[in-house]
């Protein structure tokens, strides 16, 4: 088995990604920082991932492996589980059923932890929440299970959008009540989700620079006083965000650490 292990961060892992499988990789996998690549055959990669190392491993199912060592991830009120394991949902406990494409997007990170978890203190009901840079649908998907009223997902990347509604779809979110969409905060949203355009929640697992370029976007999309829940921020760079809410002036700041990340919580401008 040709293994290419390439050390990423949170900042390039999705553009990492989407270069490996244009090179024609059969597999990824995140391990501890770096991600691990299947390939066929060696193959010359693009400069962005070409300081990787290629391995030659022992043959396993590494995607039974993978399935094997996955578990259930508790987020508030929230158990994330891929569906084979919903029967070890604790009772009492809402379930996110996210079919996983190895390690990306099923919950475990603790990016998306901390933000469920986020949403899970929240009173959501009859409420609408815009979820910045959606990717698998999770924080939106989570919304509504939490009894948010409507929900919008919003994503560049167009390939997102298919497996975001899929998973609304396993979750039994009815149709019309999580909308996902190609975009970005400068672009028309759907009318029929926010009819003024703006938001009761913002929730939105980005990194550090895009909240500095977008905190005043998410100040226009907020009504005033909304909760707005940050994430996907390294430690080293909260001083950026944190100085871009205090620009826009959002009140309330509010920092959660776990490891190397940072969750900051705040309130759009009265």
């Amino acid at each position: 088995m040709l293994v290419y292990h390439l050390p990423g961060t949170f900042d390039t892992r999705d553009a990492h990604l989407d270069l490996l499988w244009s090179a024609g990789a059969t597999g990824l996998e995140e391990r501890a920082g770096v991600i691990r690549a299947y390939f066929d055959d060696q193959t010359d990669l693009p400069a962005p991932v070409a300081d990787g190392e290629w391995r030659q491993e022992a043959d396993q199912d590494w995607l039974a492996e993978f399935k094997a060592t996955l578990r259930p991830v508790t987020a508030g009120r929230v158990t994330i589980v891929p569906p084979w394991l919903t029967h070890e949902v604790p009772a009492g406990q809402v379930p996110l059923i996210i079919e996983p494409g190895m390690a990306f997007g099923t919950g475990h990170h603790a990016t998306t932890r901390m933000a469920v978890e986020a949403l899970s203190q929240l009173d959501l009901s009859g409420l609408g929440v815009l979820d910045v840079g959606t990717g698998s649908g999770v924080l939106a998907i989570a919304a509504t299970l939490l009894g948010a009223e409507h929900a919008l997902g919003v994503d560049i990347d167009p390939q997102t959008i298919p497996i975001a509604q899929e998973n609304a779809e396993i979750n039994g979110v009815p149709a019309g009540r999580a909308v996902f969409v190609e975009g970005t905060l400068g672009s028309d949203l759907p009318e029929h989700t926010a009819p003024d355009a703006t938001y009761d929640v913002l929730v939105a697992n980005l990194y550090a620079e895009l909240h500095d370029l977008l905190a005043g976007e998410y100040a226009a999309h907020l009504r005033p006083g909304g909760p707005l829940i940050l994430t996907g921020i390294l430690t080293g760079k909260l001083p950026l965000v944190q100085d871009a809410l205090a620009r826009e002036a959002f009140a309330d700041v509010t920092v959660r650490h776990n490891g190397e990340w940072a969750l900051v919580t705040a309130r759009a401008p009265q």
